[in-house]
Formats: structure tokens, C-alpha cells, sequence
């Protein structure tokens, strides 16, 4: 994706009012030409800036006595109707699990305060799981909701993007299988001992564009500059200076110009490649002994 159109994208999010499925369907008519996949992960991924931008504010004390504040008297209000939870992230762009969990702490911290056992972090993470568990009817319909109206936080979210991510990785597994190659993932190369693994090494490399592929890492999102530079800083230099030059592959494309260390050893990608080379030992093999036959004669 040309970067001119990425930042028109981000322009829109950010004008908008914080609302995940209405600002999706603006995004889709008025860029018709991108994939709804890409336009769903580039306002996850603003979103998410967005959350984590704000969330020292969004979560001191006097915020947290805010929040908590409006979501009682909300509930408490003839006019009560489900999804306030959802209203009052919306208020402040925020994550909607995130926010139910500051009012479920609250909570617990204000009416359980006798049993501290009820308020630590493992039972909060509990019950933001399963707000079946929480005692007040109305709190665990409102953080259910919230979970599910949330598409970047919250145990629902997150089951979500990894099952997204496992499809992915098994779609590049599968594309290496059938061009009859061989290799290793992740989980095979730590029972070995590595310590940094890319979620596919191959046994045999194979070419792509004049440029060798070690190795490919597969990821379920839009690559823009903030997630390309963090992963090159934390996981890519790293696989290519135990692994030599690999690729990375962003399913749901990429700002174009990231694509800029080809000569140094990474390429990026947004499909697994179709016009690769791959090596032929066997022909070499061949070739070398009629060689040598042609020498002796």
C-alpha cells in the first residue's frame, strides 16, 4: 500500500467518532479499493495506539473514581439500558474490556475490601474470563458485553487474533508443502534449544527475486512503521544473525516503502511468493558427474 493512502486511512480514524463497526464501514466505501481484512487491521492497530497513548490518564485514581462514578449511576438510572460499559469507552476512546475491568476493580475494591484475597489480579483476570462469576447480575452482563464489543483487548479479542495468527502460520506451512519443501517451526527448533526462533525455518533455502529465504516469519496484521521497526528491533536482525536472509509476510499488507532492506538480508512480503527457485541438489549432482566424465574422455 502506497503510503499516501495509509496516512488518508489513519486520518479518517482519527477524525471519526470511536465507534470499531460504524468507522469500519466508512473506511470500506470511501477506500473501496483495499481489502476490508486490511482496513479492519489498520483500525485495530490505530485503536491500539490510541489505548496505549492514553492509558496512563485514562487510569490514574481520579479517572478511575470517574469511571466508576458514571457506570453506578448509570445503572441505577430508571433509564437504565445495557451496554454502558460500552458508552462510557466510546466517551473516552478507550478499550471497552479495559474499561470494565477498571469498574470491576472498583467494584471488588469498594465491596469485597474485607477479603483481600477477592481482590488480587489473578481472581480479577478470572472473572474479566468469565463474568458469569461475578455476583452483581448487572456488572457481569455489562463486562461480557464490553468484552465482546472489544476488538483488540479482553480474553475474547485475544482468542480471536491467535486463531487468526495459527491460520496464517498453517497457510504458509501449507504453500511450503506443496512446493515440496521441507522445514522446521518454532516449536521444533526450541525443543532443539534456540532460544530465538521465526516461526518457520527451512531445511533447504529456496530463492525468491535473486535473494536467498532462511527462514519466514508470518504475521496476521497490517505492517506499519510502528509494528515493522519493533519487530526488525526485536525479533527479525535476530533470526537473520542466527539464520542468514528470510522474509517477513504480512497477510493483510504493508506500508510500501518498509519493504527496504531487501540487500541487507529481509524481505517483506504481504503472500507467501509464487515465483520462487528452489534448489535442485540432485540435478547439481548429475550435472557435476557428466561434467567430469566429459573431462576424463
Amino acid at each position: 500500500m502506497k503510503r499516501e493512502i495509509y496516512d488518508q486511512i489513519v486520518q479518517v480514524i482519527e477524525n471519526e467518532e470511536w465507534d470499531f463497526d460504524q468507522v469500519l464501514h466508512l473506511l470500506t466505501v470511501r477506500f473501496s479499493e483495499v481489502k476490508a481484512e486490511t482496513l479492519r487491521s489498520i483500525l485495530n492497530q490505530e485503536y491500539q495506539k490510541r489505548v496505549k497513548r492514553t492509558h496512563k490518564s485514562q487510569t490514574c485514581d481520579s479517572k478511575r473514581r470517574e469511571i466508576f462514578h458514571s457506570f453506578n449511576s448509570a445503572i441505577k438510572s430508571k433509564d437504565y439500558k445495557e451496554g454502558v460499559i460500552v458508552k462510557l469507552a466510546k466517551k473516552n476512546r478507550f478499550s471497552p474490556a479495559q474499561t470494565g475491568k477498571i469498574i470491576l476493580e472498583e467494584y471488588l475494591k469498594r465491596n469485597l475490601e474485607q477479603d483481600s484475597n477477592l481482590n488480587t489480579k489473578v481472581h480479577i483476570s478470572h472473572l474479566m474470563k468469565n463474568p458469569a462469576l461475578i455476583e452483581d447480575q448487572k456488572l457481569a452482563v455489562e463486562i461480557w458485553r464490553a468484552n465482546l464489543k472489544d476488538n483488540n483487548y479482553g480474553f475474547t479479542s485475544e482468542c480471536i487474533k491467535s486463531s487468526i495468527g495459527f491460520d496464517y502460520e498453517v497457510k504458509a506451512k501449507k504453500a511450503l508443502e506443496a512446493a515440496g519443501l521441507s522445514y522446521q517451526d518454532e516449536h521444533e527448533l526450541r525443543a532443539k534449544g534456540y532460544d530465538k526462533t521465526p516461526d518457520i525455518k527451512l531445511d533447504i533455502p529456496f530463492a525468491y527475486n535473486g535473494h536467498v529465504i532462511n527462514w519466514i516469519e508470518s504475521k496476521a496484521l497490517f505492517g506499519d512503521d510502528e509494528h515493522h521497526e519493533g519487530y526488525l528491533r526485536e525479533q527479525l536482525w535476530s533470526y537473520w544473525n542466527r539464520y542468514g536472509p528470510g522474509m517477513v509476510i504480512y497477510w493483510f499488507g504493508f506500508i510500501e516503502d518498509l519493504d527496504d532492506n531487501r540487500d541487507k538480508g529481509i524481505i517483506v512480503c504481504d503472500e507467501f511468493p509464487k515465483d520462487i527457485t528452489l534448489a535442485q541438489p540432485l540435478l547439481l549432482e548429475v550435472s557435476s558427474d557428466e561434467d567430469l566424465l566429459d573431462n576424463e574422455s
